[in-house]
């Protein structure tokens, strides 16, 4: 298991945390920002696409994570933002969507990504809950915990990015 990844089978959470050397309102552009999160959503080797990003309490965050070499089908999802606190919080119920944007019928997961400044830098910590053990063993076997950290690391490259807006 990656460094900065707990598994909490007792709670049945995942915790992903990194510290970047940017400062906290750049993590929060590159969270809240539809093209900039398509440059670091998901996995190494997968491509994001942002079909509605509402950043907004009942707003939603539909998108799409796919293989760029096509070895697998496409993963689509419908957050929906419970809690949106500039600078310091996002909180979304995320679910596994259909082609026609419909829940799939699978969980809803309840993650919440906290800012915090770390020095001159900032953390970021994500939680994802899930609603028992099953759906967390098939988070663990999906290796969901894997791909958050993947994604973290390239949300360093693109903070590191000096090019980018922000």
């Amino acid at each position: 298991m990656p460094e900065g990844i707990v598994i909490d089978r007792t709670n049945n959470t995942v915790h992903i945390s990194r510290t970047y050397a940017a400062g906290v309102d750049r993590a929060w552009w590159a969270w809240t920002d539809p093209e900039a999160i398509t440059r670091w959503w998901g996995p190494k080797g997968w491509a994001a696409t942002v079909y509605e990003m509402d950043v907004r309490p009942g707003g939603r965050w539909r998108f799409q994570i796919a293989p760029v070499d096509g070895s697998a089908a496409a993963v689509r999802c419908v957050a929906t933002y419970r809690a949106v606190v500039p600078c310091a919080e996002l909180a979304y119920d995320d679910t596994f969507a259909d082609e026609a944007w419909q829940p799939d019928g699978t969980d809803t997961f309840p993650t919440t990504v906290t800012f915090a400044a770390a020095g001159t830098g900032c953390t970021v910590d994500v939680a994802a809950s899930f609603p028992d053990h099953a759906a967390l063993r098939r988070a663990v076997e999906l290796q969901m915990a894997d791909g958050y950290a993947e994604a973290l690391a390239r949300l360093g490259d693109v903070l590191d990015n000096r090019n980018n807006p922000r």
